[in-house]
C-alpha cells in the first residue's frame, strides 16, 4: 500500500521526472510499435509489447487523463479495430496484420494520448524538452553500444532498433530542439538539434535525410517574416560547418548509401542495393499495379508479395494497394486535415513522417505519422508551464 500511495504521490506532483517517464514511455511505444503482443519477425517484441500494455494499464489507474480526449481517441480506436477485425477475415499472415493494426490504430492513441497529457500537464516546451533529455540518454547508450560492435555497421542494430526508426526518431528529435531554440534561444539546444541530424545522417536513411530537410523547411518558412532573423542565423552556421568541413562530409558520402539521393535528384534511379531508390520505384509500382487491379477492396491486408518483399516501403500505397480506394482515401484526408489544423512544429513533424512514409516501412510505421495527426484534434495544448488550466 505504501508503494502504491508514494507512486500516486509522484504522479499528481508535477515533477519533471514524470515528464520524463512519460517521454521514456512515447518513446518505448514509437520503438515497439505497439501493446498487442503480435511480432511477425521478432521473438523479443511480443514480450516488450505485454511489458508497455501493462505498464499503459498502471498508468491509466493513476494518472488522470483528460476526459475529452480519451473520448475522442477511443472513438477513433473503436472505429479502427472494428474495420480491422474485418480486414483479418481475409489476412492470410494474421499476426502481421494485427501487428500494422496495432501499430496503426492501437499505438497511435496511446502516443496521442500521452503527448496531450503531456503537453497539458507541463506546457508543450517543458515536455518537448523532457523528451530530448530522454532521446539524449538514448543516443549516448547507442553510441556505445554501436562503438562495441560496429559504429559504421549499418547491420549492427541501433540499440533499441533499426536504422529506419532510430533515423525517424532522430529528425523528430532536431526538430523538437530546433523549435525549442526557436522560443528559448539557449544555445546548446540549437547544437542538440544539429547533433541529432548528424545522429540521422549517421543511420544512412536516405528517405529520412529526405524527409526532414523538406520538414524543415516547412518550418522554417512557414512565418518566413517572425523567423527571418532564425532562418540566416541557421543558414550562415550550416555554411561554415560546410565550408569547413565539405571534404570530409563529400568522402564519407561518396561511400555510403546516402550517394543514392544524388541519383534521385539527377534522375538516375539505378542501383539494386535493397535502400536504393530504384528498388523503392519498382515496388511502388507493383503496389500501384495491385490497385488498379483490386480498386475497391484491395488485396488484403498484409497480402503484398513481390519476390522477398512482403510490403511496398510506401504505406501511403500500401493502403491502396491492400485495402482499397476508400481506405485510401480517409487516409489522406485524415492526414491533410490534421496538418492544417496543427500547430507550426507540429506541421513540420507531420510532413517529416509523411514524406518518410513514402520511402520505408509497413503499415504499422503509421504511428509515428497519426500519433502527431491526432494531437490537432484534441484541442490547443498550452505552450509553456505558466499556460496550464484545468481541462
Amino acid at each position: 500500500m505504501e508503494t502504491m500511495s508514494s507512486i500516486s504521490t509522484v504522479i499528481r506532483r508535477d515533477s519533471f521526472v514524470f515528464a520524463i517517464f512519460l517521454s521514456a514511455f512515447v518513446y518505448l511505444l514509437l520503438v515497439f510499435g505497439g501493446v498487442l503482443p503480435f511480432s511477425d519477425e521478432d521473438s523479443l517484441k511480443p514480450i516488450m509489447k505485454g511489458v508497455m500494455l501493462v505498464g499503459f494499464i498502471l498508468l491509466f489507474c493513476f494518472v488522470d487523463f483528460r476526459r475529452k480526449s480519451v473520448e475522442s481517441l477511443l472513438l477513433f480506436s473503436a472505429a479502427g479495430l472494428f474495420f480491422g477485425v474485418l480486414l483479418l477475415v481475409r489476412a492470410s499472415n494474421f499476426e502481421f496484420a494485427v501487428e500494422k493494426i496495432d501499430g496503426a490504430i492501437v499505438c497511435s492513441c496511446i502516443v496521442a494520448l500521452l503527448l496531450d497529457h503531456g503537453y497539458r500537464r507541463f506546457g508543450r516546451e517543458r515536455f518537448q524538452f523532457a523528451f530530448v533529455i530522454f532521446s539524449v540518454f538514448v543516443l549516448i547508450l547507442t553510441v556505445v553500444y554501436k562503438i562495441r560492435f560496429g559504429f559504421f555497421d549499418r547491420s549492427t542494430r541501433f540499440f533499441l532498433n533499426g536504422p529506419i526508426v532510430y533515423g525517424w526518431i532522430m529528425g523528430l528529435c532536431a526538430i523538437l530542439s530546433f523549435d525549442l531554440w526557436s522560443s528559448r534561444r539557449h544555445s546548446y539546444l540549437l547544437f542538440l538539434s544539429f547533433g541529432f541530424f548528424l545522429a540521422l545522417i549517421w543511420t544512412e536513411s536516405k528517405g529520412s535525410v529526405l524527409a526532414f530537410l523538406l520538414a524543415m523547411c516547412v518550418y522554417l518558412l512557414w512565418d518566413l517574416r517572425r523567423n527571418i532573423k532564425s532562418i540566416v542565423f541557421v543558414f550562415c552556421f550550416l555554411f561554415c560547418v560546410f565550408f569547413l568541413f565539405s571534404d570530409v562530409l563529400m568522402d564519407m558520402l561518396s561511400n555510403s548509401r546516402l550517394a543514392a539521393v544524388g541519383r534521385f535528384l539527377n534522375g538516375d534511379l539505378g542501383g539494386a542495393d535493397e535502400g536504393s531508390f530504384g528498388v523503392r520505384s519498382i515496388l511502388a509500382e507493383k503496389a500501384t499495379q495491385e490497385f488498379w487491379d483490386n480498386p475497391i477492396f484491395g488485396i488484403g491486408i498484409g497480402e503484398f508479395r513481390f519476390g522477398e518483399y512482403v510490403y511496398p516501403h510506401n504505406q501511403h500505397l500500401e493502403i491502396f494497394a491492400e485495402l482499397g480506394v476508400f481506405f485510401g482515401i480517409a487516409h489522406l484526408l485524415f492526414v491533410f486535415s490534421s496538418f492544417v489544423v496543427a500547430s507550426r512544429v507540429n506541421k513540420a513533424i507531420i510532413l517529416l513522417f509523411a514524406v518518410a512514409a513514402s520511402f520505408s516501412g509497413d503499415a504499422s510505421y503509421l504511428r509515428f505519422l497519426y500519433s502527431f495527426c491526432l494531437i490537432g484534434y484534441l484541442g490547443r495544448e498550452p505552450v509553456s508551464r505558466g499556460q496550464v488550466r484545468e481541462a
